[in-house]
């Protein structure tokens, strides 16, 4: 291609109407400046964080809920909020956002904390006990009323031992003070907490429970509102974005991905507002997005048994199984594939009864198709087929798993 075919290319992108306004009011990670359908969660987080504008500690908060309802954008507008008012009253109030997917290990979660504190210092390489040490220093030097929030906290290797020090701080503070907010969408992440860790984390617990179909279009208006032209998204393609996602759970982060996805077509055609059609068409873009996101949020021993459901599938195509060309596997097999693989990345395997129970999720959420095996097959048996790419489950899983 000629340098002046690609100069071409640069311009019209540039010199191209889009739908858009603020592209950023769709992502995700947007805190908007209305929470509808969340009024009830913003309202009682925000008195569990109230006291520490009066110097004490609030509870630590746990909050579970299914992916995209809410926990985290409430969690970031609540301390948001906590921190603008407590800027204007001269109280040295600190939130800290850590994403235990990327930091996730006490070690990382220590440094992640630390540059936070002090920017202008490196604490790369150092060991975890210093590192700990100066941020102690930190929060009794300022009087800090530091928070901490854990997202995704089941993806932290060594959950009680990093939550445990942490809260424990406190014991070690003359001044200052150090809180917990907890996200997961694992609600069972509780029972693999040693008991001292329990007792000091989960002085408060919230649920979250997944949008309807009304609050999820309430949603979609607003960022609409924030996010494209006036006029430039028909109340079709509104309805029809919060029509799917409600089919996904209520997820709101499905929702609003697959109006950005939308969005792109329609800037993509050339088209002047976003309709139906264009929704239609971005669907199958954001479903294998949205799947690829879901197996990086599974449970880890979950994401061990989906791994090994790929890996075997791969090691079988091209062969034909039980008459099909698809591959098929029995339940037996994967779960021998399955306590192998776990071995081997140093996990415990789980019982049968906990791998019948995963299988079962597994197929819940669309990734697994499992029917009872018919005559001539052994007791309890199950035919398992994948539904997902295995060659992108085994690039995603090996990346998490092995990080």
């Amino acid at each position: 291609m000629a340098e002046g075919d690609i100069e071409q290319i640069f311009a019209e992108h540039i010199n191209r109407e889009s739908v858009f306004k603020n592209r950023d009011a769709l992502s995700p990670h947007y805190v908007p400046q209305n929470l509808p359908y969340r009024e009830e969660q913003v309202q009682e987080l925000s008195k569990i964080v109230a006291p520490i504008l009066s110097g004490r500690k609030p509870e630590n908060v746990f909050i579970y809920g299914k992916t995209g309802a809410g926990k985290t954008v409430v969690t970031k507008y609540v301390l948001k909020k906590l921190a603008e008012f407590a800027e204007r009253k001269n109280i040295p109030v600190r939130p800290i956002y850590i994403n235990c997917r990327i930091h996730n290990t006490r070690s990382r979660v220590f440094v992640k904390i630390a540059s936070e504190l002090m920017p202008g210092e490196n604490f790369l390489g150092l060991s975890t006990a210093y590192i700990y040490e100066k941020i102690l220093a930190r929060v009794k030097e300022e009087n800090l009323r530091l928070i901490i929030v854990l997202d995704e906290i089941d993806k932290l290797k060594g959950i009680s031992e990093t939550v445990y020090a942490l809260n424990r701080a406190n014991d070690e503070l003359e001044r200052g003070s150090v809180s917990l907010i907890g996200i997961s969408n694992v609600l069972t992440l509780k029972d693999s907490l040693d008991p001292r860790t329990k007792s000091t984390l989960l002085q408060h617990e919230m649920i979250f429970p997944p949008y309807n179909a009304e609050g999820l279009k309430r949603i979609l208006e607003d960022r609409a509102r924030e996010g494209f032209r006036e006029g430039a998204v028909s109340q079709g393609a509104i309805a029809l974005t919060a029509a799917y996602a409600a089919r996904q759970s209520g997820d709101a982060r499905y929702a609003l991905q697959l109006l950005l996805r939308a969005g792109d077509v329609a800037d993509e055609e050339g088209a002047s507002v976003v309709t139906e059609k264009h929704v239609e068409k971005a669907k199958e873009r954001v479903e294998e997005d949205i799947i690829l996101e879901m197996i990086e949020a599974l449970p880890e021993q979950e994401q061990i048994l989906l791994l090994a459901v790929a890996k075997l599938t791969l090691s079988r195509k091209g062969q034909k199984t039980f008459g099909s060309d698809d591959v098929v596997l029995t339940s037996g097999e994967v779960y021998e594939a399955y306590a192998h693989l776990a071995r081997e990345l140093g996990k415990e395997p789980v019982s049968d009864r906990w791998f019948r129970e995963y299988i079962s999720e597994l197929s819940m959420y669309g990734l697994l198709n499992v029917v009872q095996a018919g005559k001539g097959f052994r007791g309890n048996t199950r035919i398992i087929r994948l539904l997902f790419s295995p060659a992108k489950i085994v690039s995603v899983l090996e990346r998490t798993l092995m990080a």
